[in-house]
């Protein structure tokens, strides 16, 4: 299957996909040809957005998928700015964020279209590993003071992928299910929920612009879902452990504490995560985790560490 070209007509029912790219010579090529069997009976225009590489990843790209579209940024805005430079130049029904190092398999697309009805602006799918297993990432909890609270006092640690104790993390699930946040890996979001939104928020660089976009598509009446026969490979990062990427993820858990907890919480949350990053900073200097919660990468002693030591960069958010 070829895509639909810039000067080719777009049709009614097409699908936009956006790759937000940035040093990824190593995924592209992939990528594109994964995406051609995704969506056997869907129109795709394929969008490929280089934050400027700095490498030969936007050359590659246009090897790999002649008929896609090449946007060289010229900057390295982040994710989310990456995103709404080629949902601007979007011309489909359907905009469909997908990570660059990440596969979506044969018949994922027409699965992810199939659940949108009934209000659904948002649907994601199943995340699985080179042996086919489930990788948890596909979906995550709401953050709630309740959840942070058990954060700070180690007990989603203690007691993983628990309902009560652990409420971010991913349920084991099948077939279709509402969800607070649908990863960012993988995201099929319409064109109505994305006008009513906005978007991304290009305040985020990267981490948490996902949830941030699902809670605010939920504040608008629209439904998050996921959907097992939507079934992708995401490399991800095998390890979590980078200090700068844990400093990352903690600004956008913090811009989410701040934009979307209730006012007289939003300082409480954030005072929530500092003290769950510095218990585990401690801890970490007697224990050592040994494997990753629910097979989902955890961060390393050394990193929390670094994480508490460089809390000013983080707490604040974007």
């Amino acid at each position: 299957m070829e895509f639909i070209g810039e000067r080719e007509p777009m049709t009614e029912d097409g699908v936009s996909v956006v790759v937000v790219t940035y040093r990824n010579a190593v995924h592209i090529e992939g990528c594109a040809a994964a995406l051609r069997a995704a969506a056997p009976k869907v129109p795709l225009e394929l969008i490929v957005v280089d934050n400027d590489s700095g490498d030969d990843t936007a050359e590659l790209a246009r090897k790999a998928a002649p008929d896609a579209r090449v946007i060289e940024s010229g900057c390295n805005g982040g994710f989310a700015f990456g995103c709404q430079t080629g949902a601007a130049e979007a011309r489909g029904k359907w905009l469909l964020f997908l990570n660059p190092d990440a596969q979506p398999l044969p018949g994922s697309i027409d699965a992810l279209l199939a659940q949108v009805r009934d209000g659904v602006g948002i649907v994601g799918g199943r995340c699985v590993r080179e042996d086919g297993t489930d990788d948890p990432r596909s979906w995550w909890g709401r953050p709630t003071p309740w959840s942070l609270l058990c954060f700070a006092l180690l007990l989603s640690t203690a007691f993983p992928g628990s309902r009560h104790f652990d409420p971010e993390s991913p349920a084991r699930w099948d077939g279709v299910r509402a969800v607070p946040i649908v990863t960012g890996a993988f995201m099929l979001v319409t064109r109505e929920a994305w006008e009513r939104t906005e978007g991304f928020d290009t305040a985020f660089f990267m981490y948490g612009e996902d949830a941030d976009l699902c809670l605010r598509a939920a504040a608008e009446g629209f439904r998050s879902v996921v959907t097992a026969d939507a079934a992708f490979r995401h490399e991800g990062g095998a390890s979590s452990s980078s200090v700068r990427k844990q400093v990352l993820l903690f600004t956008g858990k913090a811009t989410l504490v701040r934009r979307h907890f209730p006012r007289g919480t939003r300082t409480l949350g954030v005072g929530l995560l500092l003290l769950g990053v510095f218990n585990r900073a401690l801890l970490s200097r007697f224990v050592r985790v040994k494997s990753a919660r629910q097979g989902r990468p955890t961060t390393e002693g050394d990193a929390w560490r670094g994480l508490w030591q460089a809390r000013k960069e983080w707490r604040s958010g974007w």
